[in-house]
């Protein structure tokens, strides 16, 4: 009895291991029908399907062998590639690398080289449109993919552009952090038949210019960093988030390793300016000027913002500086000229003002000619303007009200009929 006891006990064991491996081999059976499934829907390129196939696979997958986990995970990446699902993309490309066992290596290379270019090329037709936001979503996922920095750089600037701070802040604080400058090589050689300086694409083409003999003397310069502008959006979009006190901080760390560099004083200083901090402002600007004497668009800046803060003395002083530096510096000869014109308001209000008496008609007099001497002051400004930009229609049309005011009736016509063309 004792022996046929135990040999039913054993005979049992073995109908319910033999159950256990019918389960397991149902389970793997499932995993490859799903996988098959999902391959059968990208074969055919029917990635509308794919959501579902993918969600179904998912829920058995976790058990499968190295073989069949592979396969999933690079048809998955496959079918998300295939889709408008950006983010998606990025996080089933990383499943991949995760589960990988190197057998779909090159093929998820090729699709991921693919699908980068078709981005990129998507991402400028949104800007050609001004869908910026889209754009700038379609160039990270580029760089998700692709792994250029470049990519990430333009998607930030379209956020900004679309003034999106908080979906570009931490875009340009990843690129700060990976230290990128965008510091590119450009390539120049001299064109023999119109003896000028040309640029090419890459050296190869400038290679191949210079082989046959069309150019001459091969050159090459290095673009500046774009590290100080990315630093300083970073700090402006602080500000324009509410965030003034890390926005002061991020200046001042950027400083602390470019304690000499001029973008990252001014950028400090025009943060203070619009904090209200108008003695730390004024401190960095004369660090600034004092650093660099003969910059002629740091004297310009100054004028603005003296201009603006109603100091007229020193923001004369400033465009008078930023002229002799750069003679033809457009915007500081037409900001000196307005500023000078700015003079007639009062004059104008006083003339308004007064009767008609002998004593009034007196003063009204004196206070033409005040008005005409303030003319004459503004001319030579405004006359440089339009010698140096010929279709600048605001500098015309005022050169126009000053002639017919000082009689100058020949310049009359003439910015009369400059007008007319433009």
């Amino acid at each position: 009895m004792w022996l046929f006891l135990s040999q039913s006990k054993y005979t049992m064991k073995k109908q319910v291991l033999a159950l256990a491996l019918f389960g397991l081999t149902t389970v793997a059976f499932a995993q490859k029908n799903e996988v098959k499934a999902l391959e059968k829907a990208v074969k055919s390129e029917k990635f509308a399907e794919t959501k579902s196939l993918i969600a179904a696979a998912e829920n058995v997958i976790a058990n499968a062998d190295d073989k069949t986990k592979a396969k999933y995970y690079y048809l998955k990446a496959k079918a998300m590639l295939n889709s408008t699902d950006y983010k998606g993309m990025a996080a089933a490309l990383k499943e991949f690398e995760a589960n990988n066992t190197s057998k779909y290596e090159v093929e998820i290379s090729q699709l991921k080289e693919n699908v980068t270019g078709k981005l990129v090329n998507e991402a400028i037709a949104d800007q050609g449109v001004g869908k910026q936001a889209a754009s700038a979503n379609k160039l990270e996922t580029a760089y998700r993919l692709s792994g250029n920095l470049e990519y990430l750089f333009y998607a930030g600037a379209a956020y900004v552009t679309a003034k999106d701070y908080k979906s570009a802040l931490p875009l340009y604080k990843e690129l700060k952090e990976k230290k990128y400058t965008g510091i590119k090589t450009e390539y120049y050689a001299y064109n023999k038949e119109t003896k000028q300086e040309e640029s090419f694409p890459n050296k190869e083409m400038r290679t191949i210019a210079l082989k046959t003999g069309s150019h001459i003397k091969p050159t090459e310069k290095q673009t500046e960093s774009v590290l100080p502008s990315i630093i300083k959006n970073i700090a402006y979009m602080y500000v324009e988030l509410g965030d003034t006190e890390a926005a002061v901080a991020a200046i001042q760390d950027a400083r602390a390793s470019e304690p000499t560099n001029i973008d990252l004083i001014l950028t400090e200083a025009n943060l203070y300016l619009q904090l209200g901090k108008k003695d730390k402002f004024k401190t960095l600007m004369e660090k600034a000027v004092k650093q660099d004497p003969t910059n002629p668009v740091l004297f310009f800046n100054l004028g603005v913002i003296a201009a603006e803060q109603g100091e007229k003395s020193a923001a004369e002083k400033y465009y008078q500086k930023s002229i002799e530096l750069d003679p033809k510096n457009i915007n500081a000869n037409f900001n000196m000229g307005a500023l000078i014109l700015s003079e007639e308001t009062v004059i104008v209000e006083e003339m308004n003002s007064l009767g008609t008496s002998a004593v009034d008609n007196k003063k009204y007099d004196a206070l033409q000619e005040k008005r005409n001497a303030v003319y004459t002051k503004a001319l030579p400004y405004l006359e440089k303007v339009l010698e140096i930009d010929a279709k600048n229609k605001d500098a015309a049309n005022t050169l126009k009200n000053i002639y017919s005011v000082l009689g100058k009736t020949a310049k009359f016509k003439e910015m009369k009929a400059l007008l007319e063309t433009l």
